[in-house]
């Protein structure tokens, strides 16, 4: 009964995260678009061109967490993403445990 649900919960799990790298991959599309588009303009969605040596310069924070078993792994780029996947790391512990005890 519980292992059924779990195997259903596993699947939806992966179908939703193939829809979000596909939605992923085209809005990238769609950015780099915008971006040659409105490379006359002197801005791409809020980030200011740098006329010196025409490039562009954003600041990209990312972090994540690899979770083997229950101990994570944890990365990011700066100090609060890292507390972000902390708390992820966490959350993601207790339910792992939680099934564990359930089962």
């Amino acid at each position: 009964m519980i292992g059924n649900i779990l195997v259903y919960g596993g699947m939806v799990l992966i179908g939703f995260g193939i829809f979000l790298i596909i939605r992923g991959i085209s809005e990238q599309n769609v950015f780099h678009k915008k971006q040659s588009l409105s490379q006359a303009h002197g801005t791409v969605n809020g980030v200011q061109k740098d006329d010196k040596r025409d490039s562009f310069r954003s600041d990209v924070k990312s972090g994540g967490v690899i979770m083997i078993g229950p101990l994570p792994i944890i990365f990011g780029s700066d100090s609060n993403t890292s507390k972000k996947a902390m708390v992820l790391a966490i959350i993601l512990m207790l339910i792992y445990l939680l099934v564990v005890v359930l089962v």
